[in-house]
């Protein structure tokens, strides 16, 4: 009788654990900024943008000690003219981790006081493609493919918003980036109880 309570006890837990899991949307993020870029403002920014769809964004500074799922991110600071002209950033969606951002482009700004706010709606943009797990933009909001002049004005007035679609796609793509590093934990643990 004891054993039977104490394994109902286990799988009612596995499975709460289980739902918390599948619940949580956190993801991890490795900014690689050897330029010594000021990122605070726009990392905060980046991050209220996150949570006010239900995503909990976890910053780490450079590459080293990086978990192995997280997102990474360099800032260049010396783009060639000829690398993605007019580009302000791009992220690899199909790749699944890495994301470059032309900070020299950011920060010769026609308007300086905005390029914090402009940085985050940037990092923002490109995390979004990475966790969608696919190259998509949307016809108004943060995935839109090129901000005007409206938008740009928008942005210093209040963040630029998601569009149901795009919370969706970052929502499956998360559970994917989940469900691939559970599957990948699992292996581990096979290989290592082999040993």
């Amino acid at each position: 009788m004891k054993i039977t309570a104490i394994v109902a006890m286990l799988i009612t837990g596995a499975a709460a654990y289980g739902q918390t899991v599948a619940t949580e949307r956190k993801v991890a993020i490795c900014v690689n900024n050897e330029a010594g870029v000021m990122l605070h403002p726009s990392k905060t920014l980046a991050s209220k943008m996150f949570s006010e769809i239900g995503v909990t964004v976890v910053w780490h500074t450079g590459f080293h000690n990086c978990p192995a799922d997280a997102i990474l991110i360099s800032l260049g600071v010396n783009t060639p003219a000829s690398l993605k002209p007019g580009a302000l950033a791009f992220a690899r969606p199909y790749e699944g981790s890495h994301i470059q951002v032309f900070y020299d482009r950011i920060s010769n700004f026609r308007e300086p006081g905005v390029i914090p706010t402009l940085l985050a709606h940037v990092l923002v943009h490109e995390i979004t493609h990475i966790l969608q797990c696919v190259a998509r933009h949307s016809e108004t909001g943060i995935m839109k493919a090129n901000w005007d002049d409206q938008d740009l004005f928008q942005m210093r007035l209040k963040a630029l918003a998601f569009a149901p679609e795009d919370i969706g796609f970052i929502y499956k793509g998360l559970a994917v980036r989940a469900h691939s590093a559970m599957v990948a934990m699992n292996a581990g643990n096979r290989m290592f109880a082999r040993r």
